[in-house]
């Protein structure tokens, strides 16, 4: 069942439910894709979408560089709003998200992502 429990210090609002939560396949996506459809596709509201946008922007330097170009989200920014999702389940809380993205920048970087699809054509 969803998480029913309101805390602001939850990464995940209680919208989010984990059964919802199917595999996004990056290269299965539009080279841009809508924060909105993003949201559709895992299973959760866009304001989470948006939530976790702010927070990469804020701590990853090529997601805030790649979110400069469009209003639409890149398949890098796909990608890095998945980790985050998943950050989400193990960690749980606000501050532990963001102190693991501070800390561990280059696991969410461009080239990064280049290298676990480099075996994609996109």
């Amino acid at each position: 069942m969803c998480n029913t429990e309101e805390s602001e210090e939850l990464a995940v609002k209680p919208m989010l439910c984990k059964e919802k939560f199917s595999a996004v396949f990056i290269p299965d996506l539009d080279p841009y894709t809508e924060k909105t459809k993003l949201a559709e596709i895992m299973g959760i509201h866009r304001n989470t979408i948006g939530k976790w946008h702010k927070w990469a922007k804020i701590f990853v330097l090529d997601y805030r560089n790649e979110s400069n170009k469009t209003p639409l989200m890149s398949r890098y920014q796909c990608w890095v709003i998945g980790e985050i999702y998943r950050l989400s389940l193990l960690l749980k809380r606000k501050k532990m998200i963001c102190s693991h993205l501070k800390e561990n920048r280059d696991n969410y970087s461009l080239l990064k992502f280049q290298q676990v699809y480099k075996n994609y054509s996109m």
